[in-house]
Formats: C-alpha cells, structure tokens, sequence
C-alpha cells in the first residue's frame, strides 16, 4: 500500500492547461488513494466526479497531455503489498457515474441513439467492496478485490469465511465460472459491532463501507471471520460458457447455484430489481429508490442502470475505463441545516491542534451527526463559522461530516484559536509556513501519547488488534502503559489489568496474545510504527530496504537517506531530526529489547545481476505489477526510478506508454519490454 499522495495545493488561477491538468491529476489520484486504498474518502461523490469532469474537458481540448496514468484511464486503486496478485482474466472495470436525472437522461439517448429504444434493468449501487469468485469445476479456487481493474489481491482465505459464500455450486454449472459482486455490512451488525467494541473500550468504526474494505483484506482471517460480512452477486464476467443470454437470465442462475442475489435481498423491501425502457422509466425508478432508500437494511448510493441484452451490450461496447452499455446514477450528498453549539479543539498524535464543531445532533444520510472537523485556523476564518451559527453540513462521500457553509450568524463571538495546549497547557507553535498549529510537548502531552501507542499498534504499523482510543486512554491513566515500548510489559501487569472497567480475562489474554505476535515485525513496519513525521508506509519500505537493520536506521546519515529514490531532503530531515533526539532513542533501545525486527538483506555493492543499473518503468504491464517489478530489480541489487534520466539504465514499457517512453527517445534511454525484462530476470 503506497503513501497518500500529498495535497497539490490551490487550485491554479489563470488559463493554462498543463498547470491545471497537473493539479486536477494530482487531486484526483489522492482522492482515489483514500477511497480504494485508505477507505477514508474528503469529498462527496459529486466532488469528485466535477473534477474528473474538468480533467476529461482539458484533456478532450488538449489530448497531448492525455497520458496512460491520467486518473481519467485508471481503473481503482491501492493493492496492499502483503496480499498476492491476482489478474483478472476479464478487467473489472468502472462504472459511468450519473450525478442527476439530467444526466441520467443524457446517457440513455446516446445509447438510444445508437441501438435504439432498449431493454434496460436496474438494481441497487451498493456501498461495499467489489469482489470476483472464480470456481472450477464447482468448487471455489479464487476470491480477489478489483483492485487496479486489472490485477486484484487474493483474499480467498477471508471469503471463505463470509457464510453467504458458497464454496460448492448448486445444480449445472459450467466448468470455469466468474462471479462478481459486491462485500458489505448490514447496517444493523454494524451498529452491534461498534456497540461491542465500544463495551470493550476499543476503537470503533466509521462506517459500514470501510469496515467492510478493512475486514475483507486482513492479512489473517481469523479476523475477518469476526466481522458481520455479508455478500451480494449481480454479475457473471464470462456468461457465454453459462449460455446466459441477458441480465435476468444470469440472476436466475446465480440463485440456482446458490448465490444471494439483488432479486434475493430486496424480497419485501420497498425496491425492487426491474426491468423496464426509456429514459422516464429510468427517472421515475432513481427517485424511488433515492426516497426509500434509508428503509433497506445496507447502504447503497445510487441505482445502476444496464442494458439487459448481452449481445445489445457488445453493440455498445466498452471505453477504456467503463462499459457505454453500463450506468450508476448516484444520490446526490444529503445536506442538513443544525446549529454549532461549540468549537473546540482536538490535540493529534503529532501535536496538531484541530479545531472541531460540536453541533446539534441531526440526522445527514440515515446517520447522526454530532462533530465536524475544521481543520485549522485558515479554515475557520473562510468559513467564518462561530459558536452559535447555523450551518449546513453534509457527508463527503456519505462518511465524515462536514461544514459546507454558514447559514446564518447565531451572533456569537469570533473564534480565538488557542495558544496554550489544552491536554497539556504547553505553548502551542508553528513550524515552517505550515497552516496546521502545534503542541511541542511530545513525551508529556497525553494526547500525543495516546496518540504515539494507538499508532504503533495500528494495523498497518504492528498490527496489534485491541489497542484503540479507549482501550489506550484506559491503561495510560492507570499507569500501566506510558509509551509503545511498555506494551511489552503487560504481561506482568495482568492483575492490574483485571482490576479496569470492562476489562476480563478473555480480552486481556487476546490482547496479550496479539502483543505477544508483534514481536518480530518486518522492519518497514517497524520504522512506520515510530511515527517519523513525513514517513509513510512506502517511505518506511524504502528506508528499511537502504537501512537493513535497525542499528542501520541510528547510524543513517541525512546524505545518505537523501540518495534514496523517493526520499528526498524533507523526508531525511525529518528522520534524522527524530533518531538524534535523545528521547526517541532511548524509546527505540527499549523497543529492542522485546522488538526483533526481521532484517532486510542488503547486497553489497556491485553484487546483484542488476547492480549499477536503474529502471523505470511505464505503461501498463501485464505479467507483473508494477511494485512487484520494481521489488525485483531491488532485490537483485539494482533502483528503481520513477522518472527517466541520464542515468536510467534502461525504460521498461508496457502497453500505452505515454510520456516517459517519449522521454527515454529523446534521452537516447534504451527501451525495453516487459517480456525482455521478463527474459533478464
């Protein structure tokens, strides 16, 4: 899993193209990491798509800049790194989105225009994870996430455990089957599950879509057998070795082998899957389930729209990105009128101060809302929002609440941002032209405490389950625990332990179990679990790849982290500053006496059959993925670049290789293909 990309700035003022097509390409591909990769979407679906919307407008007036990684070619985003590939064999493509009825009516005279007044059929867009089964001979060999489109991760060991799966086929079926749908949770096992941990004292969920992404791709599938999932089937990718001839055709078949189907989960719901013509049909449909759609048991965000006939579809046929025979219609973003009762302001795991609007609870999208985040002291001031203001709010991408806009002045007194921090009372501070303020007491203020253990324990750094918000404050106070490394030493506080609330033996042994299991991390995990500020799990990668050990990572130099491709002076700043402060030192010489992180093999120099040598690759590839290409020429003593230069050694290019190939030429860069990359392996 890669680092979210960095917000790009301002919108650029003025006309030139190549500025805003870089912006609105940078924007968009870290919308797209938070989504896919992160399940922690900023904008609304409308937000989103205005942008991709004034990215396909610059690049149909200016196809020059249209390159193969444009976010307007890509298909999803953000494969994890510990989870295997898996190629589709068909693409799991996109889907065309439709933000209105306008809209919505646009797309279904093209395809009139163009095969004439069809059969369409329409179901629930639900709000999950795309899956694809592939069985064999009737048994279930491959479960995969859509991932990039093209390739996807198994995650057939956590399938398994969903019991709405079925891992044999009812009645005839073909050979080689490929089913596609979609992983959720139902609204009312979410609410229990967050209701469970809470009692626990654990951290709880956001909502149900990003439970969902997380369960389905936990490396151990002993979790994901504890969250409610549940699986919903709408396509068959290869309907020809079924015979199936049309939409509702392959329904009914899906519901002989024994899949749960849209018809299946909507018996006795106010909706219904149907089938029917023309553009008003459509309309008609898309505000009933618009109006009834809080009444389903699980969420969905819109309708989807398709031709039923398949050999109607293939007139139609595929874009790059999305079938033109295929359509979702979303729900517009709620918008709710409430009123800021309080600002008050929220100390992070790295000190940032962030302001917060407490609100009148209300009701946005079938969910309360209480809180909303402002960010900062500059987002205060262009929204101009007091205590006492009403204001509209809405959820960016159906999950966080948001301030859109004041509403009207309640006459409240302008917001002073704080100058002391109110965990610890220390003077706040802002480092560099940062907009973000800051609490400098690191080791004292609890919050950043807090904030230090539950982000070491997270799943992404070590990966020991049962350590959230709650569960962390809960041991601080009682003074068992007071930074990452003292975790170890829960073991001999067991007794102590029983003695908090909602604290018995069960969870005590499976939190002593999961701390026992983190002992011998890989060492990326380790240094991302440090909390360097500026380093992210794919820095992390890096560091630890160029390091090897941890003695390695204390005896960096800044010019040595410098020269590693994808560092750069800001992020070996950043860690040079964090391992010559005493005190971190001291946190990671206590870490290692009950910490063993796996070493990273290092070739020396001159070793490795592609020592000396750097490559870039570009385009799409097919046999590998692209970090999984890279890895390789790391391992076999060589770089990996991003960008070509004097010094690459050699351009590998895949399928539409845009402008690095071009780059390369110009250079005099030799070019190669994948299977000649393939042929030096």
């Amino acid at each position: 899993m890669t680092d979210t990309p960095a917000i790009p700035g301002k919108r650029p003022a003025g006309s030139d193209p190549a500025r805003l097509h870089a912006w609105l390409s940078a924007t968009l591909r870290r919308h797209n990491h938070l989504y896919y990769a992160k399940a922690q979407p900023e904008v609304t679906d409308a937000e989103y798509d205005r942008l991709m919307r004034d990215l396909e407008a610059i690049e149909a007036e200016h196809p020059e800049l249209r390159t193969p990684d444009s976010p307007t070619q890509q298909v999803g985003a953000g494969l994890r790194s510990e989870l295997a590939k898996v190629d589709h064999r068909i693409p799991m493509l996109s889907i065309e989105n439709a933000m209105n009825e306008d809209e919505a009516r646009a797309w279904y005279k093209r395809i009139a225009d163009d095969i004439g007044d069809v059969e369409l059929i329409c179901e629930p867009k639900y709000d999950g994870l795309s899956c694809e089964l592939v069985y064999e001979n009737g048994r279930l060999t491959v479960a995969s996430t859509r991932g990039d489109g093209k390739t996807g991760e198994d995650v057939t060991p956590n399938v398994r455990t969903i019991k709405t799966v079925p891992h044999t086929l009812k009645g005839e079926f073909p050979q080689r089957l490929e089913v596609r749908g979609e992983i959720y949770i139902e609204k009312q096992a979410f609410a229990e599950l967050n209701e469970r941990l809470e009692q626990e004292g654990a951290k709880t969920y956001v909502n149900p879509r990003n439970t969902a992404s997380g369960s389905l791709r936990q490396i151990d599938a002993a979790k994901t057998a504890r969250r409610p999932l549940s699986a919903v089937w709408y396509q068959v990718a290869n309907p020809e070795g079924a015979g199936l001839k049309n939409q509702q055709e392959v329904i009914k078949a899906l519901q002989g082998w024994g899949f749960v189907t849209s018809k299946k989960l909507l018996t006795g719901s106010p909706l219904q899957v149907k089938t029917l013509k023309g553009a008003d049909k459509v309309v008609e449909l898309y505000h009933t389930y618009a109006g009834k759609r809080h009444e389903l048991p699980f969420e969905i965000d819109g309708m989807v729209v398709k031709v039923n006939d398949f050999a109607r579809q293939a007139e139609l046929g595929v874009r790059s990105k999305s079938p033109r025979y295929l359509l979702a219609v979303k729900f517009p973003p709620e918008e709710k009128e409430t009123v800021v009762e309080k600002i008050e302001v929220q100390v992070g795991r790295t000190g940032a101060i962030t302001p917060v609007a407490v609100m009148t609870p209300v009701m946005v999208g079938g969910v309360t809302v209480t809180h909303a985040s402002l960010h900062n002291a500059d987002e205060i001031e262009r929204l101009g929002v007091k205590e006492g203001d009403s204001v509209l709010v809405y959820r960016a991408g159906d999950v966080i609440p948001k301030v859109l806009r004041v509403v009207k002045d309640g006459g409240g007194e302008t917001f002073s941002f704080p100058t002391t921090c109110p965990r610890c009372g220390s003077d706040l501070v802002n480092l560099g032209e940062e907009v973000v303020t800051r609490c400098p007491n690191h080791l004292g203020c609890p919050a950043q405490v807090m904030g230090a253990v539950v982000h070491f324990s997270s799943r992404t750094a070590m990966n020991i389950e049962g350590l959230g918000d709650k569960n962390v404050e809960q041991l601080l106070a009682a003074g068992l625990i007071s930074d990452p490394s003292s975790l170890y030493e829960l073991s001999d506080r067991r007794e102590a332990m029983l003695e908090l609330e909602r604290w018995g033996e069960r969870k005590i042994d499976n939190l002593l179990e999961e701390i026992e299991g983190s002992r011998a991390p890989k060492l990326e995990k380790f240094i991302y679990g440090l909390g360097i500020r500026n380093v992210g799990e794919t820095v992390a990668g890096l560091i630890a790849a160029e390091v090897g050990n941890i003695d390695g990572l204390l005896a960096a130099t800044e010019e040595r982290l410098n020269a590693i491709e994808g560092v750069g002076p800001i992020i070996a700043e950043s860690v040079i500053k964090f391992i010559q402060d005493e005190h971190n030192r001291a946190l990671i010489e206590r870490l290692q006496k009950y910490v063993t992180p796996l070493e990273v093999k290092r070739l020396a120099a001159g070793e490795g059959k592609f020592a000396g040598m750097t490559f870039v690759f570009t385009g799409a590839l097919t046999r590998f993925t692209r970090e999984d290409a890279e890895q390789m020429v790391r391992d076999l003593g060589g770089k990996a670049s991003g960008s070509v230069s004097k010094k690459t050694s050699y351009v590998v290019a895949g399928e539409k290789a845009g402008s690095k190939l071009k780059k390369a030429g110009d250079l005099g860069v030799q070019v190669i293909t994948e299977d000649d990359f393939a042929a030096m392996l």
